[in-house]
């Protein structure tokens, strides 16, 4: 996510990270030895992923602007990167630290993203309408472009993004539409990057507790009823989701935008039906 202003220099680590994959013959859910990045790491979904596959033996980088970042980093396993993903100079210091950290990356998830109220198009916030898309789309843009030299073929590129791209609600206009472009992007980069050997999908997350507030979106429990069996998750719980999509058992998804929103977008739920009966009634 992108926070709180200000960054701490990058700290060049010395250790060079091979990327071994001796466990996957055996376990194609593997991670162990694979060098993995995730922009916009230091809260929520980001850090509990980071957290998650350090755990299971990846070699995690996590960005962000955070002057904490280096301890929060710490305590998930990883090592931290200085990057503001709104400003193209911090996005190339921040990758050009991380190679000279670890030589290359296995797997970029990109996780970078706000969430700014900008009110009814009548009363249109222009300027937190143009950060919404700043952060959320271009910074994928300016991630993605300058991390792709890094990536070796049988890598992988994992966007966050949302079902917000193609189920949204009035108030809702420009965090649907960066995601709804995200959704795109990742399709377009899967068919430019298969021929290289980089698969590219995107991680559609629900209802979620996370440090990034939801400014526009409706109340927390009025989502929780649009999900098909009433779930509020923890950011935990989408680790293994990234895990599945850095690792080769997910060899056979490249241009998959995966929903892990428990239904969110299948359609009407029995408790939206069960309020919209009674309104009726």
């Amino acid at each position: 996510m992108v926070s709180a202003e200000g960054a701490d220099p990058v700290s060049p680590v010395s250790r060079p990270i091979p990327a071994a994959r001796r466990d996957e013959a055996a376990d194609p859910f593997s991670v162990r030895g694979r060098r993995i990045v995730i922009v916009g790491g230091t809260a929520g979904i980001g850090l509990a992923a980071a957290a998650h596959l350090a755990g299971a033996g990846a070699d995690v980088t996590i960005t962000g602007r955070r002057r904490a970042g280096g301890e929060i980093a710490a305590g998930a396993g990883a090592r931290f990167a200085a990057m503001d993903v709104a400003d193209d100079d911090s996005v190339a210091a921040g990758f050009a630290a991380i190679a000279q950290a670890v030589g290359g990356i296995d797997c970029l998830i990109h996780n970078a993203g706000v969430d700014l109220a900008h009110g009814p198009l009548e009363e249109l916030d222009l300027g937190a309408f143009e950060r919404v898309i700043d952060v959320n789309t271009l910074g994928a843009v300016r991630s993605v472009a300058r991390a792709v030299g890094l990536i070796p073929p049988g890598g992988s590129i994992v966007v966050t993004s949302s079902p917000a791209g193609t189920v949204t609600a009035p108030g809702m206009a420009a965090y649907s539409a960066s995601k709804a472009a995200l959704d795109m992007l990742v399709k377009t980069w899967a068919l430019e990057l298969g021929p290289r050997g980089v698969r590219v999908n995107a991680v559609l997350p629900g209802i979620v507790e996370s440090e990034m507030g939801s400014e526009s979106a409706p109340d927390v429990e009025l989502i929780r009823r649009m999900t098909a069996n009433g779930a509020y998750r923890r950011a935990a719980e989408l680790g293994p989701v990234f895990q599945f999509l850095a690792s080769d058992a997910s060899a056979t998804l490249t241009g998959s935008l995966v929903g892990a929103h428990d239904g969110i977008s299948a359609g009407y739920s029995h408790q939206v039906l069960e309020r919209l009966g009674a309104d009726l009634g």
